[in-house]
C-alpha cells in the first residue's frame, strides 16, 4: 500500500476497493472481510461479488 493510502486509512476514510487488475483486487479482498474480485467496466472490484464486502462505505 502507498502511504497515501496508509494515511487515508488511518484517517477514516474508505479503503481503496477498485483497481486496474484483477490481482490487486483479489489481493485488497481479505481487507474487506471477503475473497476474490469481479470486473466493473474497465477496472477490478474487491469481493466475488458486488455487496460481499463488510466495510461499509467502500465503495
Amino acid at each position: 500500500m502507498s502511504a497515501t493510502g496508509a494515511m487515508a486509512e488511518a484517517h477514516g476514510q474508505p479503503k481503496q476497493a477498485m483497481f486496474s487488475t484483477k490481482a490487486e483486487a483479489e489481493a485488497a479482498a481479505p481487507g474487506f472481510g471477503c475473497k476474490g474480485a469481479h470486473q466493473m467496466g474497465e477496472m477490478w472490484m474487491v469481493c466475488d461479488k458486488h455487496g460481499e464486502t463488510d466495510h461499509h462505505g467502500a465503495h
